[in-house]
């Protein structure tokens, strides 16, 4: 996911743009199924708590992501935004 981020940072293309944003697409909802999934498997007493924190982690990043794009211009937002998905 954090690589095709930084690929479409870098894209010059409309063409490799919209590729490289499906391609992120696909690998983004997946790792989103796969979190999840998990979900009912942690505790089933409490899955009501643990997706409500799942999903809290989701905001968070749009948060700080969002802040970056404040700050920086776009090619260096996404940028850090791939790295920090790699880490």
């Amino acid at each position: 996911e954090g690589l095709l981020v930084i690929v479409f940072a870098y894209t010059h293309t409309l063409a490799g743009a919209i590729f490289a944003m499906m391609m992120f697409s696909v690998f983004v909802q997946a790792a989103e199924g796969a979190s999840y999934a998990i979900v009912p498997y942690v505790d089933h007493s409490v899955a009501g708590s643990v997706t409500g924190i799942v999903g809290a982690g989701g905001n968070l990043g749009g948060v700080a992501f969002a802040l970056l794009f404040r700050e920086l211009n776009y090619r260096r937002a996404f940028l850090w935004m791939g790295c920090a998905v790699i880490a």
